[in-house]
């Protein structure tokens, strides 16, 4: 078992959300606001209500292609093998954001896709798992972070058979090895899921920025 392994195990012993360090939403929302008709529909083939903005893309630019589709559709239907850590190049959403930089400096190394993520009234994710358990060579970990009207009146983010109670300026990581959905009550409903690239380094920034209570 080398050091990555060993990271890894140690990581999944742990609890399965861990918070990081706060930010403050109403900056995000204002530095996000020059941005209002960039948001591009989220997998597209499967429209409902859920709506992206690209922080990191494969050109830099806001098209959402294909940063903001299904990449295993999009493989599949343009014989392309584009993985989340190919969509790296920073997008002027990222630029123009000095909080948004301030949240994503310490992952930098490991950042690959990155996204706000809006969900409007009805919009939701079905039961799903983020890892793709067959698939060995995958060594994706995930956070996500809570920036508007995420609490659990307006929100109904359910890991395992919990709802989650969390609330806005929160950062976590969480293991999205396990099944989850998500139901937005109201319009919008911001995240930001950030994609990285797991290694024993990875594992100790995660130590490093996580607030025990």
């Amino acid at each position: 078992m080398d050091k990555k392994d060993r990271a890894l195990m140690r990581l999944h012993s742990m609890e399965d959300w861990l918070e990081m360090k706060s930010f403050n939403p109403k900056n995000l929302m204002k530095e996000m606001d020059r941005y209002k008709d960039d948001w591009k529909p989220y997998n597209v083939r499967k429209p409902n209500n859920r709506w992206g903005l690209s922080i990191t893309s494969l050109d830099g630019e806001l098209s959402g292609i294909p940063d903001l589709d299904s990449l295993y559709e999009y493989n599949k239907n343009n014989d392309t093998n584009i993985t989340n850590q190919d969509i790296k190049t920073y997008t002027d959403v990222y630029e123009d954001s000095p909080e948004l930089q301030k949240i994503i400096e310490p992952w930098k190394p490991w950042l690959g896709r990155c996204h706000y993520l809006r969900l409007d009234s009805g919009g939701f994710f079905p039961e799903h798992y983020d890892i793709n358990k067959l698939d060995y060579s995958y060594e994706d970990a995930r956070l996500i972070a809570f920036v508007n009207k995420c609490s659990k009146d307006t929100l109904k983010f359910i890991y395992g058979d919990e709802v989650l109670n969390v609330k806005e300026g929160s950062l976590y990581y969480f293991n999205a090895s396990k099944r989850h959905s998500v139901f937005s009550m109201t319009d919008n409903c911001i995240m930001i899921v950030f994609c990285l690239n797991f290694d024993e380094k990875l594992y100790e920034t995660i130590i490093e920025n996580y607030r025990l209570k």
